[in-house]
């Protein structure tokens, strides 16, 4: 037998000549389910995960180390960018102007309508007055009696040959 084996030996017989109190059973069961729940999860759900073993890190080869002795070009990039700025300012800055100048156009005809409004209501109104003038019935009457016309003496009536108006409907040409 072993050194460790008699002494495992040794620290058993000990063990089992004692009588463990409540508290000692209460935390060997705690101790006892802790150890078989880490025998249980913590070695089989290690298992499960994909592990690198040190034997294949091992075998692969480190990568060599490049020298780089110049840098790529940045300017391709760089003119990206710039063209980009440049077409954003633009348009920020293009954009209102045209709008503004768009919104001032319509103003400036807005205006002249308005104005064209107020100048064809002032001439209608000069020419309902002038209507009105002309066709008062005094004036008809003067002008009448410079042309030599006059009233009439007698006024005769006329009926129209509709005076049948019940019956058939005739068309004409049927």
């Amino acid at each position: 037998m072993t050194a460790v084996a008699a002494r495992s030996t040794w620290i058993d017989a000990w063990e089992g000549d004692l009588i463990p109190s409540a508290a000692s059973r209460r935390s060997e069961d705690r101790d006892g389910v802790r150890s078989r729940a880490t025998r249980y999860y913590g070695r089989e759900a290690t298992a499960r995960l994909p592990q690198p073993s040190p034997e294949l890190e091992r075998t692969r080869p480190l990568p060599k180390p490049r020298l780089v002795a110049s840098r790529r070009p940045q300017w391709p990039t760089i003119a990206v960018a710039l063209l980009f700025a440049v077409v954003l300012l633009g348009v920020s800055i293009v954009s209102p102007m045209l709008l503004t100048s768009g919104a001032t156009q319509v103003e400036s005809q807005v205006g002249r309508m308005e104005n064209d409004q107020v100048q064809l209501s002032a001439t209608i109104a000069a020419l309902a007055s002038q209507i009105s003038t002309l066709s008062a019935p005094e004036r008809v009457a003067e002008q009448a009696a410079q042309l030599g016309l006059q009233p009439a003496e007698k006024v005769h009536y006329m009926q129209s040959g509709m005076a049948e108006t019940e019956g058939d409907t005739t068309v004409a040409g049927r």
